[in-house]
């Protein structure tokens, strides 16, 4: 299967069954020994200490700190899913108080748009197949009720991971959650066909970190782990099957015939052990019990992972789920820390993503000032990362000043924002996206751009046109704040303005104002996060 990837490189991350069944015992993970972090503000430092030392073993110069415009628009990218509104940017920047950082992360995570675009980074993560599959699209309201409600109660993440993996089928009681099917992690199963396979490999793949689809199939050579390894994960999973649902046997929930095989296996963990079943707890409750078990600690090592490859664009393991002798942590200790913390903190997300935003690292420029920073590995200065279907057209609404007239709950199924996020939905990893021809066309000749940008229909546009007491170079400057969040440089400012003012290509100081706004719209500078 084209999945295999590194996988076979598993054995670092998870101990091999033992070795009565033929199999060498791989070296469980390091210990993770550390003080508890009372404050993000205190594992931010730690980040911090972590890195330098990392950069003076490796001779790295650090790139320096991001000057306040590129921060606040990577802030506003990386938690709110859009850039910042022109009046935010300009406030911003002219604040002088020291602590403004701060306290301008503490505001965004308090935001509604917070909590919607993390649900939507979630559900994108965990239910991949209803962001282009006509049939699964349905699925996605309900699903990001659930998980919002869950994420605004601030539930324990190893709490909505177990409401995920035990949620009630189809047949068995849909209803399970509240008696409302309109808010339910129902959809997880039904997006992964019900096959006990496909919800075990996903499972693995996004709350263990580890892609195990190659046993699926066959005994890899080299592999800490053969195909009947897999199934044995796949028979905590039976029940998810309508076939299996409603049966009174435990016995055969917790079992599953290996296909093109006669042979049927008993549910059983990845490190040999033989679970202790309770008749009160299903099979996947069980295994949701392991998964989540502070002693155990690849959740929580993966979560951390996660949220570092949210934010940096690369994990500390990286690709985030094919740990292995060739893929180690950059930086060990580091993992090692958050993992900790996460932990100790009731596994809070918005904990670790506090401390993540606040550490120097994360708040370094893009810039590469020095030829030590080129490795991405060493995470020496931001990496520039190409921002979503979601977070392009929802900060090109926000520049423009377009108003979507589709209720949110709707947008799944169509419209403005749906046909347009369709266009630029992709599997690529977002320090490495490239823009294909028909993204390229719908910026610059699509006609939510093309609309957004005309004087007879942008609203902004026209009133900053229309505007009796700005200078051109003032309009110019408005211009750059709206859609790059920053005050043009001397030589922009005199450029666009000097354009402006010579009447652009039609001798017309309107259109030429529009000009600059397609212009920037369509910069490269606009549709990365950096």
């Amino acid at each position: 299967m084209a999945a295999c990837g590194k996988s076979w490189a598993v054995g670092l991350v998870f101990a091999a069954v033992t070795a009565a069944a033929g199999q060498e015992s791989a070296p469980p993970p390091p210990r993770v020994i550390h003080a508890k972090m009372k404050t993000p503000d205190e594992l931010a430092k730690a980040i911090d200490r972590h890195m330098e030392a990392h950069w003076k073993a490796n001779n790295v110069t650090p790139a320096p700190a991001a000057d306040d415009a590129e921060l606040h628009r990577r802030l506003c990218l990386d938690l709110l899913g859009q850039i910042p509104a022109v009046g935010d940017a300009r406030t911003f920047l002219d604040d002088k108080d020291p602590a403004k950082r701060d306290r301008k992360i503490a505001e965004l995570f308090s935001r509604p748009a917070f909590l919607n675009h993390y649900v939507t980074v979630l559900r994108l993560a965990w239910l991949p197949q209803a962001t282009d599959n006509q049939q699964f699209q349905f699925l996605s309201p309900s699903f990001e009720t659930w998980l919002r409600k869950k994420l605004k109660d601030n539930t324990p993440t190893d709490q909505i991971v177990r409401d995920l993996l035990t949620a009630p089928t189809l047949f068995n009681g849909r209803q399970g959650f509240n008696g409302n099917p309109s808010e339910s992690p129902f959809a997880f199963n039904q997006v992964n066909e019900f096959k006990p396979e496909n919800v075990a490999a996903a499972a693995s793949r996004l709350f263990m970190g580890v892609k195990i689809e190659c046993a699926q199939c066959h005994n890899h050579p080299t592999a800490p782990y053969k195909k009947e390894q897999f199934w044995e994960l796949a028979a905590f999973f039976a029940d998810v099957q309508p076939t299996i649902a409603s049966v009174s046997d435990v016995k055969v929930k917790r079992e599953i015939k290996i296909p093109d095989t006669t042979k049927v296996v008993q549910a059983k963990f990845f490190d040999g052990q033989t679970p202790k079943w309770d008749a009160a707890k299903s099979p996947r409750a069980t295994f949701v019990d392991w998964l989540t078990a502070k002693e155990n600690p690849y959740f929580a090592r993966n979560f951390a992972n996660r949220l570092w490859a949210h934010f940096f664009g690369a994990g500390l393991i990286d690709p985030v789920d094919e740990p292995g002798d060739d893929n180690q942590p950059a930086v060990p200790a580091l993992l090692d820390e958050l993992t900790r913390a996460f932990i100790d903190n009731n596994y809070d997300q918005q904990f670790l993503m506090k401390a993540i935003v606040q550490s120097k690292a994360y708040q370094l420029t893009s810039r590469q000032t020095h030829p030590s920073q080129a490795d991405p590995r060493l995470f020496a200065r931001m990496a520039v990362k190409g921002l979503s279907g979601e977070q392009l057209f929802d900060s090109l609404s926000l520049a423009t000043g377009f108003v979507d007239s589709t209720p949110r709950e709707q947008r799944v199924f169509g419209g403005t924002r749906r046909d347009f996020v369709a266009k630029f939905s992709t599997t690529e990893k977002i320090t490495e996206k490239q823009t294909s021809i028909l993204q390229a066309l719908t910026m610059m000749n699509g006609r939510f751009v093309t609309e957004q940008t005309a004087l007879t229909r942008s609203v902004f546009l026209d009133g900053i046109v229309q505007s009796p007491f700005w200078t051109t170079r003032e309009k110019v400057d408005m211009l750059f704040l709206a859609t790059l969040s920053r005050p043009p440089a001397a030589a922009e400012a005199e450029r666009f303005a000097s354009y402006v003012d010579r009447g652009g290509a039609d001798n017309d100081k309107k259109k030429a104002l529009a000009d600059v706004f397609w212009a920037l719209l369509n910069s490269s500078e606009f549709s990365l996060n950096h």
